[in-house]
């Protein structure tokens, strides 16, 4: 098997993808290199990519871009400055193929991004969806936007991060939080269809132009990392691919810096 076999594979459950134009393509290596071991992770991280060489990777499969722009084009600047130097001379030392699994993945159904985060935070009962695929919303007990925060808090520790940031009133009490993907989270259309409270990303939600938009349209916003509410679909894409194609071994990588938080107290 290889890297343009499982890339096939994938694209052929996946009617929603634009073959002419979407990112998930091969970003380094040969494609045609014969593949027994992969590694899986959110981001083709440094990190992840020497995690890969050390676990005998032929192919490690990223969900965004490995080069710091969304299409990788082969003369981005940050190819040719550290630290993309080093990136290339690992990948090329290496031969490790870097195939991205973005456009596949974010709508793949129940075991994609948007299925695993809900999964993840605990969001079993949907209540509605839009017409934008990537985003829903989910009922839950009424709960007083602190002590929800402080659960999803919790839900995400153990992907490695410490917080959430939130905009509300703190005893206003929440019943119907929405979700996106990533960079897509939720916006107006959740706020129109009855969301009481948004979990979107810090790359994808900016304070100016999304966040306190979305709180002067009357909701609550909890903000975590772009890779905390992905890493959980990047899990499920390893399992699906060890359970698909035994002859491979999967493993999951998460070696991506994290960030911490320091308070006054």
């Amino acid at each position: 098997m290889n890297t343009n076999e499982i890339r096939e594979h994938l694209l052929s459950k996946a009617p929603w993808v634009d073959r002419s134009r979407t990112v998930d393509t091969v970003k380094a290596g040969d494609p045609t290199r014969q593949v027994r071991t992969v590694g899986v992770g959110w981001i083709a991280s440094i990190g992840n990519l020497r995690a890969a060489v050390r676990q005998g990777c032929e192919l490690f499969i990223t969900h965004e871009p490995t080069f710091w722009h969304h299409w990788d084009p082969p003369d981005h600047a940050g190819r040719t400055v550290e630290p993309g130097l080093t990136k290339t001379r690992l990948l090329e030392e290496s031969q490790l193929v870097v195939l991205r699994c973005h456009d596949v993945w974010d709508n793949w159904p129940d075991i994609g991004i948007r299925g695993s985060w809900a999964a993840w935070l605990g969001l079993t009962e949907l209540a509605g969806e839009s017409d934008h695929p990537w985003h829903a919303m989910y009922a839950i007990q009424p709960t007083p936007l602190r002590e929800f925060a402080r659960q999803v808090a919790r839900k995400i520790a153990p992907l490695g991060e410490d917080s959430v940031s939130v905009m509300g009133e703190p005893d206003r009490v929440v019943s119907r939080p929405a979700i996106g993907v990533g960079c897509g989270g939720p916006d107006k259309d959740m706020v129109d269809l009855g969301a009481d409270v948004l979990i979107v990303c810090y790359d994808g939600a900016s304070y100016w132009a999304t966040r306190q938009r979305l709180a002067e349209l009357g909701a609550a916003v909890i903000a975590v990392e772009h890779g905390t509410s992905e890493m959980p679909g990047m899990m499920n894409l390893a399992r699906y691919l060890g359970g698909t194609f035994p002859e491979l071994t999967v493993h999951y990588l998460d070696k991506h810096p994290r960030t911490w938080t320091v308070t006054a107290d």
